[in-house]
């Protein structure tokens, strides 16, 4: 039996996505990444020294935007779908740059 790898969907990702807004699709990912890292820091601070990572997928992302909207999962679930994204691929800050592509400023406005 093959294991088959979990896609991930980064935040930029979600960017060309609304659904009663723009960027609101976005800003409730942003806000469940954020509460989820919050509520597994304490739960790795407590005493059964347990390592928690809790990642959204996009199928829960569709479930929270539906009951904060009122508009049916299924009909959100399909727009995600139709921007490519895969239902049970887990939600993700974007990763940093690569080193060598950030630019220091040189003191004077300019990018070195």
């Amino acid at each position: 039996m093959s294991k088959r790898r979990k896609e991930t969907v980064y935040l930029s990702q979600l960017d060309g996505l609304q659904i009663l807004w723009p960027g609101d699709v976005r800003a409730l990912a942003e806000f469940i990444l954020r509460s989820l890292a919050a509520r597994d820091r304490l739960v790795n601070a407590g005493p059964s020294r347990s390592r928690v990572k809790s990642p959204p997928t996009i199928h829960g992302l569709a479930g929270h935007l539906a009951w904060i909207t009122g508009i049916p999962e299924v009909r959100i679930e399909r727009q995600f779908e139709e921007h490519g994204l895969s239902l049970d691929a887990t939600v993700e800050w974007d990763p940093p740059p690569p080193a060598d592509l950030e630019r220091k400023d040189d003191g004077r406005g300019r990018h070195a």
